[in-house]
């Protein structure tokens, strides 16, 4: 007891002893004149107290533009206006500190901006350094052009506001601005051009059903407008993924339906196509189908930090080495020779869910791998999503009700046509063509509960609806690409919600205490299969 009592006597001591420590200097300064101009003396006193115990002979002063001191209480001129931060550390402890922002005029007013440079889409303060030390009245009357926005500013571009925060939506341009101002019976008119910088900026990419693919980056204060990649996209590119500066379209090609004659036909021509953003976007095929069946497709695709991933349409999922192109897709004249082929991952009769509800051809709705397992989504008799580890791969068929894997099937009340998991959150975004009632983009937990709509837009074709979904934990939203059936100025478009148009949509993400946020968009009037946030950062 008495080696206890000791020791928190001793641990109150030393707090004590460092609280007293801190407080043994409280440094201070004043300066003269108050509202000192450009090329004017300005005197700083050092107002600095200490213990009479502790002697201070260590001083260490930063003007905030370039300049320097170590005298107790130095003589200082300001060659520029603006404003300054002045700090003093007393013995260079940086406990013992004291700044303040010091404002230098100058005799002609000057606009002033918080920021080195203006970046577009980035706020910055607007203010004026006006000379005024007498407190007259002062009225503004500020002029910018129609790229500048903010609160303050209105639809003709004018502000009287005496500080504002203002960002500009064009890039690589000069802006003049320019400021009427009355400060009692002075008039004075000035101007000042700022060079409005670019930025990189993370972005979604989209292809469009026109075959192009477009990009358009987020940004914090506003959306700009999409700009054409020049790559062509394909003819059905379902899906997209992205991998640092790699692009991977997965393109299903003409044909995307089921044929009764998928075993014989060669009417294929979709690919797998890379796109080296980082080498000025050029372009190689990693794999094709042409000649063989459409069946054997590429509907679906996903990368992760080892392996390309990509599903047919209906029966296999492949995997091979994200740096080993495959070029001609090989196919071996029946499903279970088709095992052989070293790119093979998986068939729908080899798993243990085979007459339990993974159902032979039924369109897949995507592939995703997470925590070393592999999530499997169908539409179809076989709805839902399918999670199993290489362990529940069966070497061959199976007859009969096979033990289902222990994972187990989610969502298996709605048939999907694609969906992406946010890991952070430990939710699934995913896409529902059936039933009716059910048609729209979902959201649930990571085991499938707490299933939620989103969108109740209207579907059209079920194997185009909603095909590309992203999510992007910085921004906070998940995006997700939609075509309405209805066309502009129909009777259904004229009466109906907003949110139900053709376009990239948006919202805030889900998380454990709060739903998904309102719908927006992000890109209105794009008509979209694929996309995906591309994470690295371009102008």
């Amino acid at each position: 007891m008495r080696s206890k009592f000791f020791s928190i006597a001793l641990f109150v001591f030393i707090i004590a002893t460092v609280i007293s420590c801190s407080d043994n200097v409280v440094p201070d300064f004043t300066y003269s004149p108050e509202m000192p101009k450009r090329g004017q003396k300005v005197t700083f006193t050092n107002t600095t107290t200490a213990d009479d115990d502790w002697e201070v002979d260590n001083w260490g002063w930063n003007f905030g533009d370039g300049y320097k001191s170590t005298a107790k209480s130095p003589v200082h001129t300001f060659k520029t206006s603006g404003k300054f931060k002045v700090t003093l550390m007393v013995d260079s402890n940086k406990h013992w500190r004291k700044s303040q922002t010091i404002t230098v005029y100058d005799t002609i007013p000057q606009i002033y901006t918080d920021e080195d440079s203006l970046v577009y889409y980035q706020k910055a303060t607007f203010s004026v350094l006006a000379y005024n030390p007498n407190s007259e009245d002062v009225t503004y009357y500020w002029t910018f052009s129609k790229n500048a926005v903010s609160d303050s500013i209105d639809e003709d571009g004018h502000s009287t506001s005496a500080e504002f925060e203002v960002y500009f939506t064009k890039h690589d341009v000069y802006e003049t601005v320019q400021l009427h101002i009355e400060i009692g019976d002075t008039v004075k008119d000035v101007d000042s051009t700022f060079y409005i910088h670019n930025f990189n900026a993370r972005s979604i990419i989209m292809a469009d059903k026109d075959g192009s693919l477009w990009r358009q980056r987020i940004i914090d204060n506003g959306l700009e407008e999409r700009t054409n990649m020049g790559i062509a996209s394909g003819k059905h590119p379902f899906s997209l993924q992205t991998d640092d500066n790699k692009l991977y379209i997965f393109d299903a090609g003409t044909s995307t339906g089921y044929k009764s004659n998928w075993l014989t036909d060669t009417s294929g021509d979709g690919s797998i196509r890379v796109v080296d953003m980082g080498n000025n976007n050029a372009v190689s095929e990693f794999a094709h189908n042409r000649g063989t069946s459409s069946h054997f497709g590429f509907n679906n695709g996903f990368v992760d930090k080892n392996y390309l991933y990509w599903t047919d349409f209906s029966e296999f999922v492949y995997r091979t080495p994200k740096a080993q192109s495959i070029g001609a897709f090989d196919w071996k004249g029946s499903k279970d020779a088709q095992t052989a082929v070293p790119y093979y991952l998986v068939k729908t009769d080899r798993l243990g869910y085979y007459g339990n509800g993974l159902a032979e051809n039924q369109m897949s709705g995507g592939f995703y791998v997470y925590d070393n397992v592999y999530f499997w989504a169908k539409g179809g008799t076989g709805k839902g999503i399918y999670r199993f580890d290489a362990n529940d791969i069966l070497s061959s068929n199976s007859t009969g009700n096979v033990a289902a894997p222990a994972y187990g099937a989610i969502l298996t009340d709605y048939a999907i046509r694609a969906f992406t998991v946010d890991e952070i959150n430990q939710k699934i975004y995913f896409s529902v063509t059936a039933p009716a009632d059910k048609v729209g983009l979902w959201v649930s937990n990571l085991s499938g509960s707490g299933a939620t709509r989103i969108d109740d837009s209207p579907m059209g074709d079920a194997s185009e609806y909603i095909t590309g979904i992203a999510v992007d934990n910085v921004s906070n939203k998940v995006y997700w690409a939609y075509t309405s059936p209805y066309a502009e100025g129909s009777a259904y478009f004229n009466s109906n919600p907003a949110t139900h148009r053709t376009g990239i949509k948006m919202a805030t993400l889900a998380t454990l205490y709060k739903p998904a946020g309102a719908i927006q968009y992000f890109s209105l009037g794009v008509s979209a299969y694929g996309l995906v946030l591309d994470e690295v950062g371009k102008k």
